[in-house]
């Protein structure tokens, strides 16, 4: 099959779907309730430097500069600094506030997400688990609970430092180009969409106990449907309330993905069980119709 982006946004909308079957319900009740509290919690932190963001905006607008005296040392260095490359560009005040703006609800995203993910990794296992059973009639390998937990909570920080330690590379390069605006938006989108489509196809593969570098190579091989679904997931995750439901719907559908159009191993389209796993689920949706 071709890569696709198309593909991958179908694969996040496949996932709210499988949402819906009974079988899966008892596994996403839990991630659901973690959703939730980190929600309300991190939604009561974004509210609180709303106040802040405004009159960074406004300055940014306006030729008016922002009063520095009550914020932190590192807001000011930012209010200062946009506030005179908008009076050096007034052209620019606009796409600049629009960047931030985004860059606010990107990285109100990452740390929801980071922090749920992290906790919900385990149940995330499961719920992976299950949506491969239920779309080619095998289950993964079989593995204490103990076991599992261990290894998925490990390989949560293995993701993470990955995650840490090239955004830091992406964030210098973004940096270094800035003054051309959209060579860091494009280059912070595409990495985004990276991330989110490794942090959710991984679960099916590490459930293999497959390696973190087979992952990435599995990914490369279809990199527009990649970044076509971890770019739906990123998108879903920057609206609130939506995010709350997009990390289960983005499991079923990072493992719907890897076992119907990326997975490979001898002859393509086989899946993870040598069959061919988009046949096997065609027909166990038909049964239960």
């Amino acid at each position: 099959m071709t890569s696709n982006p198309a593909h991958g946004v179908n694969a996040l909308i496949r996932g709210a779907q499988l949402l819906t079957r009974k079988e899966l319900r008892p596994f996403i009740i839990i991630p659901l309730l973690i959703n939730l509290v980190l929600f309300i919690a991190l939604g009561a932190l974004m509210i609180s430097q709303l106040d802040d963001l405004g009159r960074y905006i406004g300055s940014l607008l306006s030729n008016t500069p922002v009063d520095t005296s009550d914020m932190s040392w590192w807001r000011a260095i930012l209010a200062k600094g946009a506030d005179w490359a908008a009076s050096v560009f007034h052209w620019l005040a606009w796409l600049i506030a629009i960047a931030v703006i985004l860059l606010f609800f990107l990285a109100y995203g990452y740390l929801f997400g980071i922090i749920t993910n992290i906790i919900a990794a385990p149940f995330n296992g499961f719920l992976a688990e299950k949506v491969e059973e239920l779309l080619t009639g095998h289950p993964p390998p079989p593995e204490s609970i103990g076991s599992m937990v261990f290894r998925t909570l490990g390989r949560e920080l293995r993701k993470l430092m990955y995650f840490l330690g090239w955004g830091i590379v992406i964030f210098i390069i973004a940096l270094l180009t800035s003054w051309t605006v959209f060579i860091p938006a494009i280059l912070g989108a595409l990495w985004g969409a990276w991330c989110m489509a490794i942090q959710y196809v991984d679960y099916p593969l590490d459930n293999h106990q497959r390696s973190f570098d087979e992952l990435k190579s599995v990914l490369m091989r279809k990199k527009f449907t990649t970044l076509g679904f971890g770019g739906a997931v990123m998108l879903a995750k920057m609206v609130p309330i939506l995010n709350i439901f997009v990390m289960p719907a983005a499991v079923a559908g990072g493992t719907a993905l890897w076992v119907e159009r990326i997975w490979t191993e001898g002859d393509p389209g086989k899946g993870p069980n040598g069959m061919n796993p988009l046949g096997a689920s065609k027909r166990i949706e038909n049964s239960n119709q």
